[in-house]
């Protein structure tokens, strides 16, 4: 009698899954172009990457290669997260392991990608407000050293809570499907305390470093080059302006005074007044003024800045989620489309990042349109 009541249980919960399957075809369909996708734009980058001229190649450009390299891990991590979502029968994803390591990377994947954007932002903010300790500490050597840092932490963290939080009895879930709420079980509660931990501290460094390189560039805007505007930083060259005459200039033969009026009889160099000429007034001032805003130095930050809003923004509709809690119980709780779409979302980030990296960086997009010349050159 129990075993006719097991196998009825069974095809009632295998009708129900299909049912679900079925519903999530378009979805599924979505997230493996995505996965697709991401795959193909990251190999791309990461080709650029090795054809760039080594002398050609700084600090940014080897961190772009780790977050390149992040972004193609995170287009096949989707392709298992995105067949457990919809192949709900298959029973290798109910057996608690294998659900577990595949929950694992997809929050250590996005994890990785915030925090190496968190990176770039905080080195640009370095080179921005300090120039010439920019050059002296961050070298193409520091920027490997805290790329595989930021990797370290990541997988590190995520791998330890998933140790910890996870449950060790459950082997085999045949009444639920492979996703974050069966990996953790009882701890679901802790490890999101800890997803929102994680989240606060890059939201919170991305304010600050954003706050301080945004008063430093209005500074520099308001009173133009200062004592650092001789120097150079990691994707700009500064420069400067003597306002002392040469040595030409300064030596007059004795009883000699130069000719220095112009057609109309004044003194080119003072007016009647004794003052500086306007001319000369004027030229100060313009040297004065540096606009910082038109500098290769805040084009490249205005690319960091484009990469931390997409991922904020992507990671939006999860925030909205977890801070009403009516919406967290009625949608995300319950509905693992709702979950699911959110994670695609802030996989959506690996996707943007290569175009944007491409499109923006110098150094890369000079080297695709080298390649593209030499392949879709003309026949003479």
């Amino acid at each position: 009698m129990s075993t006719i009541q097991f196998n009825s249980t069974v095809n009632t919960l295998a009708n129900i899954t299909l049912n679900v399957a079925e519903n999530r075809t378009g979805v599924f369909v979505i997230a493996i172009i995505e996965a697709v996708i991401i795959i193909l734009l990251n190999v791309l980058l990461l080709g650029l990457c090795i054809k760039v001229p080594i002398q050609n190649r700084n600090q940014l450009h080897i961190i772009y290669t780790f977050l390149a390299a992040s972004d193609l891990i995170n287009g096949i991590y989707l392709l298992p997260i995105s067949a457990t979502f919809f192949c709900v029968q298959t029973n290798i994803f109910r057996y608690y392991y294998v659900c577990l390591s595949i929950m694992t990377m997809n929050s250590v994947g996005t994890l990785t990608t915030g925090y190496l954007l968190l990176l770039l932002t905080a080195i640009k903010c370095f080179s921005i407000v300090y120039p010439l300790k920019s050059l002296r500490y961050i070298t193409r050597r520091a920027a490997i050293c805290l790329s595989a840092a930021t990797y370290i932490f990541s997988y590190v963290i995520i791998i330890i809570s998933s140790i910890v939080l996870g449950s060790g009895t459950v082997t085999f879930m045949l009444e639920e499907e492979c996703d974050i709420k069966m990996a953790y079980r009882d701890n679901h509660k802790q490890f999101l305390t800890l997803a929102y931990a994680l989240s606060g501290g890059f939201v919170a460094g991305v304010l600050v470093l954003n706050s301080i390189i945004l008063i430093k560039i209005a500074k520099r805007t308001r009173i133009g080059v200062q004592e650092n505007s001789n120097s150079t930083d990691i994707t700009s060259v500064g420069f400067r302006r003597s306002n002392k005459p040469s040595e030409e200039n300064r030596t007059f033969p004795i009883n000699e005074v130069p000719n220095t009026t112009d057609l109309t009889g004044r003194n080119s160099l003072k007016n009647s007044s004794g003052k500086p000429s306007a001319t000369k007034a004027c030229w100060q001032k313009e040297a004065r003024k540096y606009d910082f805003r038109k500098s290769k130095n805040f084009k490249a930050y205005l690319t960091v800045l484009m990469h931390v809003g997409i991922y904020l923004l992507n990671g939006f509709p999860f925030f909205i989620i977890s801070v009403n809690k009516n919406l967290k119980v009625t949608f995300y709780d319950n509905d693992r489309n709702v979950r699911f779409g959110c994670n695609l979302l802030l996989f959506l980030t690996s996707l943007t990042n290569p175009i944007l990296t491409i499109l923006r960086v110098p150094g890369f997009n000079k080297t695709l349109r080298q390649i593209l010349s030499k392949i879709f050159k003309p026949k003479q």
